[in-house]
């Protein structure tokens, strides 16, 4: 079977090149439907899991004769057979869906009132996955016990008689099978280099567990970290509080200068975000990155740390990174993100590394108390590499269309971004991000930006098209915010995180382009009152104005929200 990645070939030059199959990139593995169906597949067996450890449990009370409540286990019966019931109904909606999806040409049947919009299929999976997450903790317990006498202890049968730490915030069974399926279905490497995945409390949490290993087993007084321009604010907070150890910021995103920067200063590791949470999403090209330092006198004692949330699973780092001299490669994600199929569930991260610093940074997890504990990582969809994959070809062609849709429309009164080079750059999607920078003086403060999208959701509203407004990423439902960059004297920029359905893209593009209309012809009228109070006093609605300020019988009034 061919990889589902680039393939790393030499050319006659000798220079490591890769071989890109675009169309590879454009061709999504699984459709929506198939998508939600193949995940419903799995709730279901994980149901049946739940309730062969249910009757095992009643096996071994039985066995020891121990005390059981009726009214415990028959509120536990009653939700397996609603969740089972409810499981085979969405079943039947979905293949209905995809059935009538085959036939798109044909006259409309009487089974499409059963058919599902891709929204309907998330909340409906959502709203099992919970369900199936309370029946699977329904009786088990944060510290299981191991043995018992007249009461059992636990409800996942290998907690019993187990050689364990049975403490959930050691590690639970069920988290580390999720942490497994979830490394291969990121795709960064072809497993030549053993890794491990562990699942973390929040994005932040996991930056903090892999910031401490280094703190404790890499870095010493005086040593230097290398960052690229930005990090995630919450992060560079963290390196903010070190007093002992030097961080210097490279000039600008290009590999060539990062590593400059990190030679320069014999930096011990460098943090970077391959795409920039900015208003520019300013790219860092990892692989080239890679193909730079190959060989490079040092690099093999360093180490480099990727924050790969904005394009998460879209690089083959461990691949592009496979050789003795290279630096070693941390990774961590925020997995509130894209691996939760949108549905917002739960705050969560995790961390990659290579095996060999299990032992450490595993420690420094539990230490920490930074772990995602097994009723959270349950309620996370069990995706694989495929079905990934395909919800990122989603979100990206839309967040691609919508780009270029506003681009052409509305490039006259704002600046549009997209990493629309993301292919070039060796990334198998490029994200849902699309930013806005509006033009004109005052346009992109805080208060503008708020007026601004209000006026996009009531356009929504008219185009008869789902969005929100909220920070985060990664959603099925388009979302946008205005958001702080945290950066000095950098204004804020209007973020747009594009959503999975594509006969939504053009609707919320709509909306778009009519908000920022309406936010161009409302602040015209307020800058004509701000120049003719410039110069001298004007009158409005009789209310005087020296000088800018409006004063009515005497009391000072604020100044428009587009000027605070």
């Amino acid at each position: 079977m061919a990889p589902p990645y680039p393939i790393a070939v030499a050319n006659p030059n000798g220079q490591l090149s890769r071989r890109t199959d675009l169309k590879s990139y454009e061709t999504p593995r699984l459709s929506i439907v198939d998508t939600w169906s193949l995940l419903l597949s799995r709730l279901k067996a994980t149901t049946a899991t739940i309730k062969q450890r249910f009757d095992e449990r009643a096996r071994i009370e039985k066995e020891i004769s121990a005390r059981i409540d009726d009214w415990c286990i028959n509120i536990f019966l009653q939700t397996y057979t609603r969740l089972e019931h409810l499981t085979s109904e969405l079943e039947m909606q979905l293949a209905i869906t995809h059935n009538l999806g085959q036939g798109q040409n044909q006259a409309p049947s009487a089974l499409s009132t059963f058919a599902l919009n891709p929204w309907q299929m998330e909340e409906r999976y959502r709203a099992l996955i919970q369900l199936q997450s309370c029946l699977g903790s329904f009786f088990e317990r944060a510290s299981p016990a191991y043995d018992q006498s007249q009461t059992v202890w636990w409800f996942d049968p290998s907690y019993h008689q187990s050689e364990g730490l049975n403490y959930d915030r050691y590690g639970a069974p069920d988290v580390r099978d999720s942490e497994e399926r979830l490394l291969r279905a990121l795709g960064l490497g072809n497993e030549k280099l053993p890794l491990k995945l562990l699942l973390t409390s929040s994005g932040v949490a996991a930056f903090t567990v892999l910031h401490q290993f280094l703190m404790s087993k890499v870095f010493t007084a005086g040593d230097t970290i290398v960052i690229s321009p930005y990090l995630y604010f919450e992060c560079f907070e963290h390196l903010r509080l070190i007093s002992h150890v030097r961080v210097v910021n490279s000039e600008t995103f290009d590999a060539e200068d990062i590593i400059a920067t990190a030679e320069k200063h014999n930096a011990k590791a460098v943090y970077l975000d391959p795409m920039a949470n900015t208003i520019g999403l300013q790219t860092t090209d990892i692989r080239r990155f890679a193909q730079l330092v190959e060989g490079r006198e040092g690099w093999a004692d360093r180490f480099l740390i990727i924050d790969g949330t904005l394009i998460s699973g879209g690089m083959q780092l461990y691949d592009w990174f496979d050789q003795p001299s290279h630096p070693s490669i941390l990774y961590y994600e925020s997995a509130h993100k894209y691996i939760q199929m949108g549905m917002d569930i739960v705050m969560c991260g995790f961390v990659v590394y290579p095996e060999v610093f299990h032992d450490t940074i595993g420690l420094i997890r539990q230490v920490t108390g930074t772990t995602l504990y097994s009723r959270q990582a349950n309620v996370l969809p069990p995706i694989d590499f495929n079905i990934h994959q395909s919800r990122m070809h989603w979100l990206t062609s839309n967040a691609e269309k919508l780009y270029h849709f506003l681009d052409k429309k509305s490039s006259t009164i704002a600046e549009f971004h997209f990493p629309v080079h993301w292919r070039k750059l060796g990334w198998s999607h490029g994200g849902n991000v699309v930013t806005i920078r509006l033009f004109g003086d005052q346009m992109n403060k805080r208060p503008s930006l708020d007026a601004f999208t209000n006026l996009v959701l009531r356009a929504a509203e008219e185009e008869g098209v789902a969005m929100t407004k909220g920070g985060g990423l990664g959603f099925s439902v388009t979302r946008i915010w205005p958001s702080t960059p945290f950066i000095r004297d950098e204004d804020p920029y209007m973020r747009i995180s594009v959503g999975v359905d594509p006969n939504e893209v053009e609707p919320v593009a709509r909306a778009i382009c009519k908000g920022l209309e309406r936010h161009y012809r409302a602040s015209r009228s307020v800058m004509a009152q701000w120049k003719v109070k410039e110069n001298g006093v004007a009158k409005h609605n009789g209310v005087a104005k020296e000088n800018g300020v409006a004063k009515e019988n005497g009391v000072v009034k604020a100044n428009s929200a587009y000027f605070r």
